[in-house]
């Protein structure tokens, strides 16, 4: 659904050189949304006006006018590409070498942020680095080395432009911030303090509120709305708390957020039973066992409190932070007392890393295993549950829509095309033939889909 100031804006400029918007992760105000018609049946073989082949990575194409811009990462070498809209074809490969090498996930990419555009100039953010700036010929602007981050999984969260300024998430088990660097210096603008101890790798959107352009977060519990231009906190509210890797996503004043968690965690006193050999009260390194737990403590040990290499008790009542269930919340911006931020929670098969997709007044999510819920914005009240048949996998890439029809991939690199509704039906299943975990970008008729290999152009010709 197009926003007044998106529909003034398409009434306003003359059709044939019209904007690009698919400037940032998820494209305009980071919705999801394109407009336009695309493409149903799509392949190797039928409706491809090129592919070419890319280094490694995770993040997803952004686009200007002319160009594609990508994050890869080759070796020591942390890459930004540019490639002509037209042909594909290389025009430019910059890169910086990684200052350190943080842990990640398996799922996770030191490419994994997608860049960030003005339509000539590319912002890029690496969380073995920190940020880079280039022009369109591909001369370095600036650059702002930045940590090093506590990310339990390492950082994934991408910049956004507003006011002047890249914005920058960055969350993790030690210090937390958001951070504004002056777009064409790099110069730090301001920075606020967050709560620590969160597992937060969630991209911020951008909206105009009051005549004030302001910047929301999801993570630690929170909600929070900051003024873009000062960074000054303007309004918050609680939220389900867990670990929180979707971005939120919109419709008017009520936001969406979408926490993955488990639901217990071992105590203390449990883990001083099962490990603790030396009978001294706190876990130290030996101590610490295998699998996400050991990980986990290992985490607290070196990245929270003291960082001594020591879990004491009080360090890990922290980890309440993570507990609950999994939710899909809808909360209200604009809450009050007699009108409470949240409206509505749903905790049946919620995603674990797909943003959700609003789109005509229905809230799409798509969970793992090939799940699709729809649910009515305004109340919750759910439509069609059911199964995407021919594409029951693993789903990270977030949802697109455009033209009545939502796009959603799978790790093994099925595209399904949805015919958009409250009973929604599957058009067509498109087979790449390739893993992929980055959200497509829709612009003009062409579908841009960035595999494990290749980055994949669909459209008539």
């Amino acid at each position: 659904m197009l926003t007044t100031r998106a529909v003034l804006l398409l009434l306003t400029v003359t059709p044939g050189i019209l904007p690009e918007t698919w400037t940032r992760f998820r494209g305009p105000e980071g919705a999801g949304i394109a407009v336009g018609d695309y493409e149903t049946e799509f392949g190797v073989q039928k409706n491809l006006l090129w592919k070419r082949p890319i280094p490694q990575g995770k993040s997803s194409p952004v686009l200007t006018e002319s160009h594609i811009f990508l994050t890869a990462e080759e070796g020591e070498n942390l890459v930004v590409l540019c490639l002509d809209r037209k042909t594909g074809k290389t025009v430019w490969e910059r890169s910086v070498r990684r200052t350190r090498s943080e842990f990640q996930h398996s799922l996770n990419s030191s490419a994994s942020a997608t860049p960030v555009t003005d339509g000539e100039n590319v912002y890029a953010f690496f969380g073995n680095y920190g940020l880079v700036s280039y022009d369109e010929t591909g001369k370095e602007r600036w650059r702002q080395p930045l940590g090093p981050f506590s990310s339990l999984w390492g950082m994934a969260a991408s910049p956004v432009l507003a006011a002047g300024s890249v914005i920058v998430l960055l969350d993790g088990f030690g210090e937390s911030n958001i951070s504004a660097f002056d777009q064409k210096t790099g110069a730090l603008k301001w920075k606020r303090s967050r709560l620590p101890f969160s597992l937060n790798y969630s991209t911020p959107i951008v909206r105009r509120a009051n005549g004030v352009e302001e910047i929301i977060t999801i993570g630690s519990g929170r909600v929070i709305r900051y003024d873009a231009k000062s960074g000054q906190e303007r309004w918050s509210t609680e939220m389900p708390n867990g670990s929180i890797i979707s971005s939120p996503a919109s419709d008017g004043n009520i936001l969406f957020t979408q926490t993955h968690s488990a639901e217990s965690v071992p105590s203390f006193d449990d883990l001083l039973t099962k490990s603790d050999r030396n009978g001294d009260g706190v876990l130290s390194a030996g101590e610490f066992g295998e699998g996400e737990v050991a990980r986990v403590l290992t985490a607290f040990a070196s990245m929270s409190g003291t960082r001594d290499g020591i879990v004491e008790r009080k360090e890990w009542a922290e980890v309440w932070r993570w507990t609950g269930k999994p939710a899909l919340a809808a909360v209200r911006l604009e809450g009050t007392e007699q009108h409470p931020a949240a409206a509505w929670t749903h905790l049946r098969s919620v995603a674990r890393v797909p943003t959700p997709l609003v789109l005509n007044g229905i809230v799409y999510m798509v969970a793992n295993g090939g799940i699709l819920t729809a649910l009515k914005v305004s109340d919750g009240t759910p439509g069609k549950i059911g199964r995407l048949e021919g594409a029951l996998d693993n789903y990270w890439a977030s949802p697109v829509a455009a033209g009545g029809k939502i796009f959603l991939t799978t790790e093994n690199g099925k595209v399904v095309v949805l015919k958009a509704g409250m009973d929604w039906q599957i058009l067509a299943v498109n087979d790449l033939g390739e893993q992929c975990f980055a959200t497509p970008a829709l612009s003009r008729g062409q579908i841009l889909i960035r595999t494990e290999s290749t980055l994949w152009n669909f459209g008539l010709k």
